[in-house]
């Protein structure tokens, strides 16, 4: 089942036709007996891409704007700046004066210290925080633009309303390709309000999809507070274990967020919309080791989702590839199943910073019950891993946010 999901998802997509030539060969070669031009194979071209442009970035500087480095987060922050009117040009990824300018507006009207060459990642934050809300589902609820959206965000978070709920893909859509064996579980229950009551000692457990409390909310709330605070918390400013893990939690939510869109955003065949619906069908079928995050060791659990990684025949590259863009989708949409079991089979397939992911859903209790007592082994693991050398996979300039996780650990038990 797992297989036919896979493949129909890598059957219309493609690479970026933008792509040098080389880059394409390259990514052919690792790619082996994926399905080349699907969500798969374009994860890891795009890598394979983004190394051959480091090769021959000599050769290719834009002129228009020389000395100025092209990043995806200065894309994604000229976008978000766009959407909500503060201009900051074209959108290039190149931060230079007008980038500059539209920032110092945004700090204005929204009483930051006002410094566009500093811009602090609280502030940041809040507005790619205010910005995937918008696009999932916000603006059509308000029916605002602009600023006024903007602002109707920040209402929103502080006065602690509900916000928008990321739209879904609509029930009744065809998806006759793509077999979907749905937990018993998550079947509507036309007494589910009679028997909530009864089933209150395990809330979220069963929970899953979009149901629960809504981490989409609770990052936002972060976020407010954090830029009251004036900044993140740091090493030596830390008075609050819980708050600063929130703090790095939806900071890492963020940036999974952030890469995906850099995975996708070239690529050519399904509408974001068709990509969102396949990656909520892939955490359905991964709904089961979701729900047993709260009852299993972390060793069980990994166990379990490399059997069936294992039962379903493609290679690990092929399943974190889409993990990663099911990922930012599940944290977009706020769908827990998606999200948590993505992050779940990074760390089957041997990515184990992943983990971090893991640790926070369960102290905070998103997608699975709440259980901190086997979060701190997920947090253990995950820290264990970057100083045996593994890559950091969130936040990886910040040298210090180990030391800052750690310790906040050490508090919070």
């Amino acid at each position: 089942m797992i297989i036919r999901f896979l493949v129909t998802l890598g059957i219309a997509l493609s690479f970026a036709t933008s792509s040098p030539q080389a880059a394409r060969a390259d990514a052919g070669e690792i790619l082996g007996g994926a399905v080349v031009g699907g969500v798969i194979g374009y994860a890891i071209g795009r890598d394979q891409q983004k190394k051959q442009q480091a090769r021959t970035r000599s050769t290719t500087t834009r002129t228009y704007r020389p000395g100025i480095p092209s990043t995806a987060q200065g894309a994604q922050t000229q976008t978000a700046l766009n959407y909500f009117g503060y201009n900051a040009g074209r959108v290039d990824g190149q931060v230079g004066r007008g980038t500059r300018s539209a920032i110092e507006r945004y700090q204005v009207s929204m009483g930051y210290p006002v410094s566009g060459y500093d811009f602090q990642p609280y502030q940041r934050d809040f507005l790619m925080q205010a910005y995937y809300w918008a696009i999932s589902g916000g603006q059509a609820t308000t029916q605002l633009s602009g600023q006024p959206l903007l602002m109707a965000y920040r209402r929103q978070v502080q006065t602690g309303s509900a916000l928008a709920a990321a739209p879904q893909a609509p029930a009744q859509a065809p998806t006759p390709t793509i077999p979907v064996a749905v937990p018993q579980a998550q079947e509507p229950e036309p007494e589910a309000t009679t028997t909530e009551a009864a089933s209150s000692s395990l809330p979220s457990l069963f929970s899953g999809g979009t149901g629960g409390p809504s981490l989409a909310n609770r990052c936002s709330g972060v976020m407010l507070q954090t830029s009251t605070n004036g900044g993140y918390t740091t090493l030596s400013n830390m008075t609050d274990a819980d708050f600063a893990l929130s703090e790095q939690f939806c900071l890492a939510r963020s940036y999974a967020m952030a890469r995906g869109e850099d995975l996708i955003q070239d690529v050519q065949g399904l509408t974001p919309d068709q990509v969102s619906a396949q990656c909520d069908s892939y955490g359905e079928m991964l709904a089961p080791q979701v729900d047993a995050l709260s009852l299993s060791s972390k060793a069980d659990a990994e166990t379990q989702m490399r059997k069936l990684a294992l039962d379903s025949g493609l290679s690990p590259n092929d399943l974190a590839a889409t993990s990663k863009v099911c990922l930012a989708i599940g944290y977009r949409q706020d769908n827990m199943d998606t999200a948590v079991g993505s992050a779940l089979m990074l760390v089957a397939m041997g990515e184990p910073a992943y983990g971090e992911l893991i640790g926070h859903h369960l102290r905070e209790g998103f997608g699975v019950q709440e259980r901190r007592d086997l979060a701190m082994q997920w947090y253990d693991a995950s820290l264990s891993a970057l100083d045996a050398g593994s890559q950091a996979v969130f936040l990886p300039s910040q040298t210090d946010r180990p030391q800052l996780l750690r310790a906040a650990m050490v508090q919070a038990r």
